[in-house]
């Protein structure tokens, strides 16, 4: 089985995960292994999930970013909340909508999917000096 994609879509692939994460590659503590285990595995990813997928024009990368965390956090998915917790404060977005998107989880996948996300972001929080502010 080949999982080959194309130059141009790599290319654009690479320029996205720059964008988000500062790199090129899409290592993660959460993929890594499984990038490691199938050979061609993160060229697809690259290709098709940043090159094909997040670079389309319609929807910002702001804007995607808070909906694939909303998405890691309603599926349970808590390491990838971790990587994507860290994206979203690359690309601007604050530790108040961040929380957010955890407390918008809480009517639709449940509190203990939301309480897991808000540690795994409170996490990155603490490991990056970023303190929430929740008062209003």
């Amino acid at each position: 089985m080949t999982l080959h994609q194309a130059e141009e879509s790599k290319a654009r692939g690479r320029a996205v995960r720059k964008a988000i994460s500062g790199s090129e590659g899409s290592r993660s503590t959460g993929n890594a292994a499984g990038l490691d285990m199938v050979p061609g595995l993160e060229d697809f990813v690259i290709g098709f999930n940043f090159g094909e997928v997040w670079s389309r024009e319609r929807i910002d990368l702001r804007t995607r970013c808070m909906i694939v965390l909303g998405m890691m956090t309603a599926l349970g998915r808590t390491p990838q909340v971790g990587a994507y917790t860290r994206y979203a404060l690359h690309l601007g977005i604050t530790p108040e909508e961040i929380a957010e998107v955890f407390l918008q989880a809480i009517p639709y996948a449940g509190l203990p999917a939301a309480f897991n996300a808000m540690q795994a972001g409170s996490d990155v929080f603490k490991e990056q000096g970023v303190t929430v502010n929740m008062e209003a």
